[in-house]
């Protein structure tokens, strides 16, 4: 296998956030063209993504060396400049950082990131304190131009929310062209540039995170009136007290549930026809003469209805053709006698 072959396996291993194995196509074909300034800046990228920034470094370096000896296209040189400005950034070489970054500008002014990593890496940089200057008359001064109207002017807006595993943070801003939208997550930070319709740039830095993630499973969404951007958290199950912070402990989030146990409704009603079979008694009797009556034919009623009566309640048939034609006798249980109504009352 050649090695572009190699270099295009590892790009669609890149792009799927599968870095190790970006990193190991990356390799097999700098093996087979260990110059190629391209496969070293792409091999850079990877190792950024793993958090290995010597070896992102060595790669951005030899890459820049190998451009300017063989004078090199600028767009190319101006990459170089780019990545070895943004990992010296994340090594805390400030200064070294801002003298990449701003070749990598002046050699390719219209790369969108730059306004990023500039301000960002601008901010890390002690400020030094002025000198005095020899006091001069102050020279005529043309009226500024207008500002070109930011995102910020236009009150955008972001928010953010938690759960046990992610957390969201949600930009305000409609009409989003996905294919303007730069985005970068590292370990404790990311680097959000969205281009306007109006030309001017919308940019978000948070860094530091307050804690942790994991930028390999971290995605963002273009919805239609907003950008919705989710953090993994690279510990489940702390609440972080804020978005950004140096100093946030976090707390352990309360993740169980109720020890109450749920009701099971299915047994209840097993319970409750369990007890209705186990009816005893004169309940017992009663149920099963309701069973036999409700399911029975009219002759079958009939007869039931007029043995009861006219047994005083000793008898029930369900035989009309016998109860029908007679009347039914009463007859008590044995070792009882029968007494009409009015003898109770003597």
């Amino acid at each position: 296998m050649s090695g572009a072959e190699l270099f295009a396996r590892g790009n669609d291993a890149y792009f799927d956030d599968d870095f190790d194995e970006a990193l190991d196509l990356y390799s097999q074909a700098l093996a087979l063209e260990p110059s190629n300034p391209e496969f070293l800046l792409r091999r850079c990228g990877a190792y950024q993504k793993v958090n290995k920034l010597d070896d992102a470094l060595k790669d951005a370096q030899l890459a820049l060396s190998t451009l300017e000896d063989k004078q090199g296209s600028r767009s190319l040189l101006a990459r170089a400049h780019l990545q070895t400005g943004i990992t010296l950034h994340r090594l805390g070489q400030f200064k070294s950082a801002q003298t990449h970054l701003e070749t990598s500008k002046d050699l390719n002014p219209a790369e969108k990131t730059l306004v990023t990593w500039l301000r960002k890496n601008s901010e890390k940089i002690p400020k030094e304190p002025e000198t005095p200057k020899p006091t001069e008359l102050p020279a005529p001064v043309a009226p500024a131009a207008p500002a070109a109207t930011t995102p910020q002017a236009a009150r955008v807006r972001h928010e953010w929310f938690q759960n046990d595993t992610h957390v969201t943070v949600e930009v305000f801003m409609k009409k989003i062209n996905r294919d303007h939208v730069s985005l970068e997550f590292f370990d404790n930070s990311l680097s959000l540039t969205i281009k306007m319709p109006t030309g001017a740039d919308y940019n978000l830095e948070l860094d530091p995170l307050a804690h942790p993630i994991v930028p390999s499973d971290c995605k963002f969404e273009v919805l239609s009136t907003k950008l919705e951007i989710k953090l993994k958290k690279k510990e489940a199950g702390i609440l972080w007290g804020a978005l950004e912070s140096e100093h946030d402990q976090g707390t352990a989030m309360n993740t169980s549930t109720s020890a109450r146990p749920s009701k099971d409704w299915n047994k209840l009603v097993r319970d409750i026809e369990k007890g209705e079979d186990k009816a005893e008694g004169e309940q017992a009797v009663n149920d099963l003469f309701q069973s036999i009556y409700k399911n029975a034919d009219e002759d079958t009623r009939r007869a039931m209805m007029k043995s009861f009566v006219e047994s005083n309640g000793t008898c029930l048939s369900t035989n009309w053709s016998e109860v029908g034609a007679k009347t039914v006798e009463t007859k008590p249980p044995e070792g009882m006698v029968p007494k009409k109504y009015d003898s109770w009352s003597k």
